[in-house]
């Protein structure tokens, strides 16, 4: 028997499944790394529970946020007051305009619109709208939720929030 002529077949075999091992782990190592992740509605989503929880805790609405004479949360204080900060990278030129927008509306239970509140890039807003909804465009949330006074007086609370990114975020 040829010894040599039967390494010689092994040895063709062996290069190729090393070749087909090294394509495979550089195609899943592309597929991997070769987009960025998108986590736009995570963020957005994240932003809205934060700001609920700033404005009411287990179904009463915060003392910062509402006190006898009414609701005491203003557009200057609201950052403030909820511990946001809309800082981000230079990324982009993003120092120059918020990436992040939110917008807090108070009214009765019974629909009577009491205040707005808002705080960030207000012209992110347009692009809640259905007809802009598209995944280069920021990401919108909108949530609602009720929560009492210390007078047992029922508000419903809708709070939208949204983040841009898309320089970032979009491949």
């Amino acid at each position: 028997m040829n010894k040599k002529g039967s390494d010689k077949i092994v040895s063709v075999y062996w290069f190729a499944i090393l070749f087909i091992i090294a394509a495979a782990v550089v195609y899943m190592v592309l597929i991997f790394y070769g987009k960025p992740y998108d986590v736009r509605e995570i963020e957005s989503s994240l932003l809205a529970k934060l700001v609920a929880d700033c404005v009411s805790n287990a179904g009463k609405i915060n003392e910062n946020v509402l006190d006898g004479s009414g609701i005491i949360l203003t557009n200057e204080n609201f950052m403030e007051t909820c511990h946001l900060n809309f800082g981000v990278e230079d990324s982009f030129d993003w120092s120059l305009n918020s990436e992040y927008f939110v917008n807090v509306e108070f009214s009765m239970f019974e629909g009577e619109f009491l205040k707005n509140v808002t705080a960030g890039n207000s012209n992110l807003l347009d692009f809640c709208k259905e007809e802009f909804k598209s995944a280069n465009n920021p990401s919108c949330l909108e949530d609602s939720f009720y929560s009492l006074d210390s007078e047992g007086n029922a508000y419903k609370i809708k709070i939208t929030s949204l983040v841009r990114k898309t320089e970032k975020n979009v491949g």
